[in-house]
């Protein structure tokens, strides 16, 4: 099956497709009865999130595929590991911008980043109480 061939220009194809998306603006827009606009308002459309599994639809394979080639071509790996953190880090500024949706942005950083969420128990004289910090960190 040719399209499970590798090839080295696939490091720079997978990184070009990681790097940042970028951020549709639309309008809404309403007119008086005449036909002239009467307002135009912003509407920041999400960007597309990026995904291996889309990046290895592109290719042809599936994204088993792309972990396959991580572990016969150091390039790749390395692509792979940058494109990972690309991931991340668009993943993290687009959800403080309420870009994405906050389950979302969740399932992908505990499944895809490996992060948790942390609580915090704290002692007292009064006794234990909990505190829910709500962070998700590494």
């Amino acid at each position: 099956y040719m399209a499970s061939k590798y090839k080295e220009e696939y490091c720079e194809q997978m990184l070009s497709f990681f790097a940042e998306p970028d951020i549709e603006v639309m309008y809404e827009e309403s007119y008086y009865p005449n036909g002239n606009l009467k307002s135009r308002k912003p509407i920041i459309m999400p960007p597309t999130f990026p995904t291996f599994e889309l990046f290895a639809t592109k290719l042809g394979v599936v994204p088993d595929t792309l972990r396959n080639w991580c572990d016969k071509h150091p390039r790749f790996r390395l692509a792979y590991a940058h494109a990972k953190a690309l991931q991340l880090g668009i993943a993290k500024k687009n959800g403080i911008q309420k870009l994405y949706d906050g389950n979302f942005l969740k399932f992908v950083l505990v499944n895809d980043h490996g992060m948790t969420d942390k609580t915090a128990v704290e002692n007292s004289q009064d006794g234990a109480f909990e505190v829910n910090i709500n962070v998700v960190s590494k």
